[in-house]
């Protein structure tokens, strides 16, 4: 047995790690049943001004990454965002909905969409706050 010690893995070792761990969840648990889900925001010209990265894993939906850029925070737009992607969620057949947003992002517009805190990881990074919401959709 030997170590390799990479600052990256290449894409093949990091797939194979990826399926292996899938291959042992999935004999524990129903097939996750994975999918990702996407919705970009764009002005009238066609540029991006927003959009929300998730998946779909069982029943769940996992916002992964959601930007608004700053001028249109407050007007709507990341509500709808929100509102788009979790539809989509329902209609893939998820019952709920988890995400992570530190005390500098958006906690706030979570919790005002329905979003609850459950748990905290305090000094991450350094002197703030990461929280870990859900909502039941």
């Amino acid at each position: 047995m030997s170590y390799t010690i990479n600052d990256d893995m290449t894409p093949q070792e990091a797939a194979l790690v990826q399926r292996k761990l899938v291959e042992f969840s999935d004999s524990h648990t129903a097939p996750r049943d994975g999918r990702d889900i996407g919705v970009v925001l764009r002005d009238e010209n066609g540029d991006v001004v927003g959009g929300v990265r998730a998946y779909k894993v069982w029943d769940r939906l996992k916002i992964d990454a959601f930007w608004i850029r700053e001028e249109l925070r407050r007007n709507g737009w990341g509500t709808q965002l929100l509102d788009r992607v979790e539809n989509i969620a329902r209609d893939l057949g998820c019952r709920n909905s988890i995400l992570d947003t530190f005390d500098f992002e958006a906690r706030g517009f979570y919790e005002r969409n329905g979003y609850v805190v459950y748990g905290e990881t305090k000094d991450f990074p350094e002197g703030h706050s990461q929280f870990h919401l859900k909502k039941r959709l």
